[in-house]
């Protein structure tokens, strides 16, 4: 092989590496994903009088992004317990499948409605 073929051969390597290098750098690293994909800020983000319920439920409640889905232009969440972590143990999932809740707002406040 020719110096110039080999010298071609590394800066594409170079190139290669250093393009794989910062789409990790853009997504790795997010709440998503990888060790950080359960996170209390998807506790902490939820309305207060749900969130009060998980706290209580859980001390130190973590969950995935896919844990609290909204419609209805925000009026109604539910909640999807596979998609939850509590430290504390719990049994919000067994072998049938996960506990799932929806909340309605009525007058401002959050209220439950439907547990399965």
């Amino acid at each position: 092989m020719s110096t110039f073929l080999i010298s071609r051969c590394l800066v594409g390597i170079i190139v290669v590496l250093l393009l794989s290098g910062q789409s990790s750098a853009k997504g790795g690293g997010g709440f998503g994903q990888g060790e950080n994909r359960y996170h209390p800020h998807y506790i902490e983000s939820l309305p207060p009088e749900i969130r009060n319920t998980i706290i209580h439920q859980c001390g130190a409640p973590k969950a995935t992004q896919a844990f609290a889905r909204y419609a209805d232009n925000l009026q109604k969440v539910v909640l999807r317990y596979e998609h939850f972590y509590c430290s504390a143990g719990g049994t919000f999932c067994d072998p049938s499948g996960c506990l799932h809740q929806v909340y309605v707002s009525s007058h401002g406040h959050y209220r439950l409605v439907r547990s399965y």
